[in-house]
């Protein structure tokens, strides 16, 4: 059997090699450096992507301190999640759509159809779309627009507590989204408004509605005016009820607050809806991206 270094008489036998050159060394260190210098950053790679996957929810809100979190559905894929969600008002069938019969509006009729879920969102629509509904006592009315609502009615209610609401609202002529509260048994008033925005990108509503002396409706209501543009972007929606008090706030600061003896003290459901009064763009959309309670 021939050995390796007698087969290349060349290179010499090992004791006739010449030691290495500093040159040569030098890059063998350097190769031995850069090995374990990517040896490293491997390492700090796969840490990092283990870290990565870790999600961290951030703690509550200001105003929901000392509070926990009780409701929080979330808006994936593609379809409305019925069994948190009804898509029209408790009197109604929703397959067939609804109105709301508590005010003089009569521009549009709520179906499923307006209700769309989609980029982690869930989107009500209106649409310029004659459509057959009816009126308080079932008499057939054509409705000029279609559009779309939600109720956690039959799901979840609170007494007291933080929600908080980020939404996006149309803007313009004719539409009127609204973020509201109204008695789980069904009575009426109480009704406490969140947000009601009447077309205009700064301004919006929030009202307490309470039955007052010989049954007359009462209320207390403040326009709060902000130099964000409400239809750009998402902005949050907040209500603090206490036993005595509420206070509405925007993007975490206090745009109104109300104390006294008319503060509802019944558990309350959550409405979205967007509303049409007068003539709105057709495809008008009032998006809402998370909507959390915490009590």
């Amino acid at each position: 059997m021939v050995s390796r270094v007698d087969a290349n008489p060349d290179l010499g036998s090992g004791a006739d090699r010449s030691p290495p050159s500093r040159a040569q060394r030098t890059r063998a260190r350097s190769r031995r450096v850069r090995r374990r210098a990517l040896l490293v950053l491997a390492a700090v790679a796969i840490v990092v992507a283990a870290v990565s996957v870790v999600v961290t929810r951030p703690g509550p809100p200001g105003p929901a301190a000392g509070l926990s979190l009780a409701f929080d559905p979330a808006f994936s894929g593609r379809t409305l999640d019925t069994g948190t969600w009804d898509t029209c008002y408790e009197w109604f069938v929703p397959a067939k759509g609804c109105a709301n019969f508590g005010n003089q509006v009569r521009d549009a009729w709520y179906l499923p159809s307006g209700v769309r879920v989609s980029g982690g969102a869930l989107h009500l629509v209106a649409t310029a779309k004659p459509t057959r509904g009816q009126t308080k006592s079932g008499s057939p009315l054509t409705y000029p627009y279609t559009s779309g609502m939600v109720t956690t009615r039959k799901s979840f209610a609170f007494t007291y507590g933080y929600v908080q609401i980020e939404a996006r609202i149309p803007g313009g002529t004719g539409t009127w989204p609204a973020l509201w509260l109204l008695p789980k048994s069904g009575a009426w008033p109480p009704e406490i408004d969140i947000m009601e925005n009447f077309g205009s990108a700064h301004t919006f509503n929030t009202t307490l509605f309470w039955s007052g002396t010989a049954g007359a409706l009462d209320l207390a209501r403040k326009i709060p005016r902000t130099s964000s543009d409400l239809t750009d972007g998402y902005h949050t929606y907040g209500l603090l009820w206490r036993p005595h008090s509420l206070i509405w706030y925007l993007d975490g600061q206090v745009v109104h607050r109300y104390t006294g003896s008319h503060v509802p003290r019944q558990p309350m459901y959550l409405l979205a809806n967007l509303a049409i009064d007068g003539k709105a763009v057709s495809g008008s959309t009032f998006s809402i991206r998370s909507v959390e309670v915490y009590r």
